[in-house]
């Protein structure tokens, strides 16, 4: 028995790691070569936010932070607007969100229910989609304060551009978030639950 739940949990790890290895990778190529052909309403949501959110939920703010540093270095790269905004924004804006929607590391689960203080926490779909959209507000506000310091009149049209773009890309990420989900954690019925018990804590 301890070999068929060691052998499934050496399954579990390798499909959760070669799925954050594709989901990476082809989030970051679908983003420049695909997404700026789909333009609804004249906006193209942003792809690479979307994945920061499901990373950010299914993996943890470690892995979540790394995403932001890649992404933000290959968009400062290959497609540069204001110096070093991509390369800052997108881990910092990652880092900071993670704080709030990021699962709760094992420690603290086990502190949680080892002293009776467990707090219900928001459903990961829900926690997902607030991530993405809060990613992209960040950044969306970061590009019109921009916009301003550079001397250009906000316009009506900028603001609804940057809340259009929240919207949209909070909407892809409601699609996106099933399936990817599922490639990363499997079915419900083939995810290994370890039970243990409670873990006691000391003041010493």
């Amino acid at each position: 028995m301890q070999k068929v739940s060691t052998r499934r949990y050496q399954t579990g790890f390798v499909r959760r790691y070669t799925a954050f290895v594709l989901i990476t990778v082809f989030g970051y190529l679908c983003e420049v070569c695909i997404m700026p052909y789909i333009r609804p309403f004249g906006i193209s949501p942003n792809l690479l936010f979307v994945v920061i959110g499901i990373v950010t939920v299914a993996y943890g703010k470690l892995r979540a932070f790394w995403v932001g540093v890649i992404y933000g270095l290959l968009m400062e790269i290959m497609l540069p607007s204001v110096t070093f905004v991509n390369l800052a924004m997108y881990p910092v804006s990652t880092l900071f969100c993670s704080f709030a929607f990021a699962d709760k590391p094992l420690k603290t689960l086990e502190y949680e229910r080892a002293t009776n203080k467990k707090k219900k926490e928001m459903p990961a779909w829900q926690r997902t989609v607030l991530c993405t959209a809060l990613n992209t507000l960040v950044y969306e506000v970061i590009n019109l304060t921009y916009i301003y310091i550079g001397g250009n009149a906000l316009t009506f049209t900028h603001i609804l551009k940057s809340f259009g773009n929240v919207l949209l890309t909070s909407l892809l990420c409601l699609i996106l978030l099933v399936p990817l989900r599922r490639l990363i954690l499997g079915k419900k019925s083939s995810v290994l639950v370890l039970k243990s018990a409670p873990v006691v804590f000391s003041k010493n």
